[in-house]
């Protein structure tokens, strides 16, 4: 690195005199001997070498090499200088604007020794004066040095006997000179920089006043103030941002003040305000010269509480439901010493849930028997490990089915709905069969035990212990074959065993069921068929919604046995919903003007008439996303028995359609889906993958409890039944009384936690209040007519999840089927497997009658992409390669009908880019949904997706 400061003043503060060796180290050096030994030099004081040149080129106003020093080397920004000024400040008062944004975007901050513009400018001129003055004195010393030299030097040349005295005399006189002239040049040098920075002192003036100021409650005690510089071109440059809240409108009484002095930051979150009271903030900008007028907050007031002040609702899932199941476990421990302690579940999934097993010889002849590929009648379990864009299959091609039963049990359902939890809790099912099997007093039982020796002979011939979650549904053929699913993501291929299976790329296997008509197709076929539904389920499920407050649909279809909840196939791990506004957090100035007010905002306060046009233009939004008539929708009512809070970050108000409408009854055929993208999750798999995405924690100490419970209760019956003596009844009865109630207390945890189950019990009951706020609250926020008749409307006005941390994406990483069109938002490049995985993917776009169609996006370490622009499979072209040429062949024939759940969709068409829909927020119009993107340009066109993307009707 180059240093930009000059030499003298980098010798000067060292403490150096030029190169020369001082006369004390001469004399050391003369006096070296045995009892003298060489002299150590004195440690030179350390110098940041980077730090003063970056010093140098700001105060000469050289940008680019002082990007190149920050951008190349760790600098500590905010060090100052003897005189007091930090880098910021040295650059704010030379009026260099480029780069002092450029300081600001790398984190320096002002000096902040002075308090006041006044202390700043005092301070200039103090040292403008100590400058003056010493360049004074060096003026006069150098006059006189230089007399002296010069009457030396003329005594020397005028004198007849040139003695060495006479001649060293002049020649120290002369170096004297020289020394003198470098100091008054450096100090005239210095007078110059500081009047420079005076003037420019004085040219400055304070910022104006802040553009945005906004208030908002965030918790019960604490409000976050957002604030944003002025957006005037003219304006100074803003260096730091001062926060003033107070009890009085007035700020009279100021309850406290917080100086922000990183420009970067764009809000200040205060804490510790009492619960209830009213505050007012207002914020100004400020800089060296000081600071601007204030401007207030909008609302200028709030109140720190929470909605639960007026509700007195609990909250479901807090900290004490996680201590009670942890006191509940550590009951059951004293009955069953041997069950190992919870696990972190984070650590459980990326370590020891992958964990490859030992491969012996003995697997290689064992596993490979269990798996099967022709399926009997009967109940199977199948296993879909993927990795990129890569599936795990036998060696014959096909996905590791291991068969369960040879009958079909009579309540399918139940043990579906139950093996969820077991596929929480993998680890324990080697427990779990063994003291099933101690107990085989009915035929569910035997199922089950069945169920769980197939898990286990499926993770000793694959190596590893977590099979991942279930496929939301059971596959089944017209000869009653039913295949039970799971599916899981390995981030290493290595932890898989290879002795009995392969890694095959997704893309052949695609050209190999895009023939297959799902309508008369037998198990195996269909299993087949679904590994890009099942891999676009397992990524979507997961993910979750992006910080805010959202407004919610709920609608249910039920059937003989199972309730339904209608969810996106983008989210299912949440019902339809819009974005309301970033805060989660609801307070009790706004849930009571929601609850009591009838959503009247004339004679609210101004919180709750911002309240009411967020709540307003959701609500539009929302009716228009799922289609409702306008003469239908002051019927729908708001859930407002509590504000659903899926986690610290996600809240939900839900809207409710009337009861004649709210459920599809049994026997229904052409149930009317409101979109086409939407699918019907059974209550129980809803519950769980929720859970599974927001409160992971929870769900899978829940499940292991439960479990555990279960069959600890089932063992205690059984003993008690076998009791003979009046001992062993009394011991026995103990036992099973307090299991029972341990277990009452369980289900009381879970029944707390069930939000879903007290909603559909108010949807349903036709004796529920009737509030008529969707009247009032939309008679303040006119409808457009035009976004209620054009139809079909297109399909994202979803919020899209936010992906979990993946690491950097490299060359030829695969980012899941279904991701290019439904949630790219950026240009990447793509590897040459790529583009012909994404081209082989069109192919089968137009099947008969498919699996539901779930969209996609993937979870962690799957990063997100955007759309591949590759021509429509129909559209004639000549094939760069050989493989192209086939799939092109492929993809021509291979659209028989379309997707029973998706609009007619001519073969080879292309959709308009132009047409698709960005996420919406709260402070977006129906009208902005339908303009096109940021980038986007007329003509541009995408293919057809494949049944695992959103298509727009």
């Amino acid at each position: 690195m180059i240093c930009y400061m000059p030499r003298i003043q980098v010798i000067e503060k060292l403490g150096l005199k030029s190169e020369e060796v001082s006369a004390s180290e001469k004399e050391a050096m003369e006096n070296v001997g045995p009892e003298n030994p060489v002299p150590r030099r004195k440690k030179i004081q350390h110098i940041d070498i980077h730090l003063h040149a970056l010093f140098a080129a700001v105060e000469h106003g050289h940008l680019e090499k002082a990007r190149t020093i920050l951008e190349t080397n760790t600098v500590n920004l905010n060090q100052v200088n003897s005189d007091g000024f930090s880098l910021l400040d040295v650059a704010y008062l030379g009026r260099n604007e480029a780069l002092v944004r450029l300081l600001i975007a790398f984190g320096a901050q002002e000096g902040n020794k002075y308090c006041d513009g006044d202390g700043m400018g005092s301070h200039l001129r103090d040292l403008m004066s100590e400058a003056e003055v010493k360049l004074d004195e060096l003026r006069g010393s150098l006059e006189q040095d230089e007399a002296a030299a010069s009457a030396l030097c003329t005594s020397a040349s005028t004198s007849t006997s040139k003695s060495s005295a006479t001649t060293a005399a002049a020649t120290a006189a002369a170096a004297a000179v020289a020394e003198a002239t470098k100091n008054y040049s450096l100090w005239e040098r210095r007078l110059r920089g500081l009047r420079k920075m005076i003037s420019g002192f004085d040219q400055t003036r304070v910022p104006d006043p802040p553009s945005v100021v906004e208030a908002e409650v965030t918790q019960s005690t604490s409000v976050t103030v957002r604030f944003k510089e002025p957006d005037h071109q003219d304006t100074p440059v803003t260096t730091k941002f001062k926060v003033e809240w107070s009890k009085d409108s007035n700020f009279r009484n100021l309850t406290g003040s917080l100086d922000v002095l990183d420009a970067k930051q764009a809000a200040v979150n205060v804490e510790n305000l009492t619960h209830g009271d009213r505050y007012f903030f207002r914020v100004a900008c400020g800089n060296l010269k000081g600071f601007s007028p204030f401007k207030n907050s909008m609302p200028a007031s709030v109140i720190p509480s929470s909605w639960r002040d007026i509700s007195q609702k609990e909250e479901r899932l807090g900290t004490d439901k996680i201590e009670l199941l942890e006191d509940l476990f550590n009951e059951i421990r004293i009955y069953r010493p041997d069950i190992e302690d919870f696990k972190d579940p984070s650590v459980s999934d990326s370590q020891a849930g992958q964990r490859k097993k030992k491969t012996t010889i003995k697997q290689l002849f064992t596993a490979t028997s269990k798996f099967q590929k022709h399926l009997r009648r009967g109940v199977f379990l199948s296993s879909l490990f993927y990795h990129e864009d890569k599936v795990l299959v036998t060696n014959e091609e096909f996905l590791p089915v291991i068969e369960v039963d040879e009958t079909y049990p009579g309540a399918l359902n139940h043990d579906f709905h139950w093996f969820l939890k077991v596929s929480c809790t993998w680890e324990d099912i080697k427990w779990m069969k063994n003291d099933m099997e101690k107990s085989l007093n009915s035929s569910s039982v035997h199922f089950r035990v069945k169920l769980l020796t197939a898990a286990m002979q499926m993770q000793a011939a694959l190596g590893v212990q977590d099979l991942g979650q279930l496929y939301h549904r059971i596959l089944k053929d017209t000869d009653g074959t039913t295949i039970i699913c799971t599916i899981n993501y390995c981030r290493n291929p290595k932890n898989i065993s290879v002795l009995n299976s392969k890694w095959l790329p997704l893309g052949k296997i695609m050209k190999r069921t895009c023939m297959i008509d799902p309508a008369g197709a037998n198990v195996s076929e269909l299993l087949m068929f679904s590994i890009q539904e099942q891999i676009t389920y397992h990524q979507v499920s997961s993910m979750k919604l992006q910080r805010g407050l959202y407004l919610g649909y709920l609608k249910m279809r039920s059937s003989v046995d199972l309730l339904y909840v209608i969810v996106p196939t983008k989210t299912p791990n949440v019902p339809p919903h819009c974005k309301i506004r970033a805060n989660p957090h609801v307070t009790a100035e706004e849930w009571d003007w929601l609850v009591n007010g009838q959503g009247d905002a004339s004679n609210g306060t101004e919180q709750q008439k911002l309240f009411a046009d967020q709540i307003a233009a959701a609500a539009e939004r929302l009716f228009t996303y799922m289609q409702v008539l306008p003469e239908h929708i002051n019927q729908h009512r708001f859930y407002d028995i509590e504000v659903v809070e899926m986690s610290a970050d996600v809240s939900l108000l839900m809207v409710i359609p009337p009861i004649e409408v709210a459920c599809a009854p049994p026997g229904q055929k052409d149930f009317p889906f409101p979109r086409n993208d939407m699918i019907a999750l059974p209550v129980p798999v809803f519950e769980t993958a929720y859970l599974q995405a927001y409160q992971k924690l929870f769900i899978s100490r829940y499940s292991r409890l439960s479990c555990i419970f279960e069959l600890n209760t089932a063992l205690a019956q059984h003993s008690h039944r076998e009791a003979f003596s009046n001992s062993e009844v009394a011991i026995a009865k103990e036992r099973l009384t307090r299991l029972e109630a341990l277990q009452s207390n369980l289900s009381d945890c879970w029944k707390s936690v069930r939000w879903l189950m007290d909603m559909l019990n108010f949807a349903r009951d036709r004796n529920s209040p009737t509030p008529t706020v969707m009247k009032q609250l939309l008679a303040t926020h006119p409808r457009n007519p035009s976004a209620t008749t054009e139809s079909p409307l297109p399909r994202q006005l979803l919020e899209p999840p936010v992906p979990g941390p993946s690491g950097v994406r490299t060359r030829g990483s695969w980012p899941g089927p279904g991701i290019a069109k439904l949630l790219g938002t950026a240009t990447a490049e793509l590897s040459r497997s790529e583009q012909q995985l994404s081209y082989a993917s069109c192919s089968t776009t137009s099947i008969v009658n498919p699996p539901t169609v779930i969209p996609t996006r993937p979870p962690p370490p799957i990063p997100i992409i955007n759309p591949i622009m590759v021509p429509s499979c129909s559209t004639s072209r000549l094939p760069p390669s050989k493989s192209e040429d086939t799939l092109a062949h492929h993809a021509s024939c291979s659209r028989l009908a379309t997707p029973p759940l998706l609009h007619n969709t001519p073969g080879g068409s292309m959709l308009n880019v132009s047409g698709s829909l960005r996420s919406l927020s709260s402070d977006e119009s129906v009208s902005a949904v339908r303009s096109k993107s940021e980038g986007e340009e007329d003509g541009v066109t995408m293919p057809t997706p494949s049944p695992g993307i959103l298509q727009d009707p």
